[in-house]
């Protein structure tokens, strides 16, 4: 069919597109083009390689230490210093309090040791003889009060025939003292604490010549010195150092016999 065409010369005319304005033709690819360069920028700056400039810049920035964070770590190291320190003491103290424990034990170690042997010593010395025959033999060969043509009265003391060099002890504890005597021999005195003297004659020597003795201390050894028909020990007591007395009856107030 014949196309029929629109009557009127205004339309069959194309219309001719407005012109832009070459300013803002220019203006905003130039817009575009910055904005794009920007978040460009921003994203080499957020991200950047090492070796950059603003990469060393950040690294330094990451690197400074926060103060608060210094003043913490100085802090923290000065309490492990402080607490090492407290530890050091506190083993220093432990060892030293262990030496005084161990030197508190060995006192009272060395104190029970100490107590224990005076209690021995005591119970010893409660046990010991404070009176003991002068030779252990049981048997004598004169009376004291006996006469006869040896003794210029009457016989003063108790006699023992014993071999000479028998050994002579100390009848009771006491001070011991030498002496010679023409009459006596050789002699040894002992003076009780109470005063009474023992006297020991005829001996061949003495052992102990002075200084304090105990019942029962070898003070000397038989003999035949002096006035003496025969080896022999002569015996005497004498009170507070007076006269002599019968030694019988004396030993046996403390319960020794040697006649039996």
């Amino acid at each position: 069919r014949p196309v029929r065409r629109p009557s009127g010369g205004s339309r069959g005319r194309r219309r001719t597109p407005a012109k832009r304005s070459a300013l803002l033709t220019v203006a905003v690819p130039s817009a575009c083009v910055m904005g794009v360069a920007g978040i460009a920028a921003a994203s080499v700056g957020g991200i950047t390689g090492p070796g950059t400039d603003s990469g060393q810049k950040d690294t330094t920035a990451l690197a400074a230490a926060d103060p608060a964070s210094v003043k913490q770590v100085a802090a923290n190291n000065a309490l492990d210093t402080q607490l090492a320190a407290l530890s050091a003491d506190a083993r220093d103290f432990g060892d030293r309090a262990s030496r005084t424990q161990e030197r508190i034990d060995l006192r009272q170690r060395q104190a029970a040791d100490k107590k224990k042997r005076e209690e021995e010593a005591a119970r010893k010395e409660a046990l010991r003889p404070k009176y003991v025959l002068p030779v252990e033999l049981h048997r004598l060969s004169a009376r004291f009060g006996q006469a006869g043509v040896n003794w210029m009265s009457v016989h003063t003391g108790i006699d023992f025939p014993v071999f000479t060099g028998t050994p002579v002890m100390a009848a009771t504890d006491g001070t011991v003292r030498t002496q010679l005597n023409s009459a006596y021999g050789n002699m040894v005195i002992v003076t009780a604490p109470d005063g009474t003297e023992t006297w020991y004659c005829h001996l061949s020597s003495a052992k102990i010549r002075s200084g304090h003795v105990k019942a029962g201390d070898v003070i000397a050894y038989s003999g035949d010195s002096g006035n003496s028909t025969g080896p022999h020990l002569h015996f005497e007591v004498r009170p507070g150092g007076g006269s002599a007395i019968d030694p019988l009856p004396w030993l046996r107030s403390h319960g020794l016999d040697p006649t039996r």
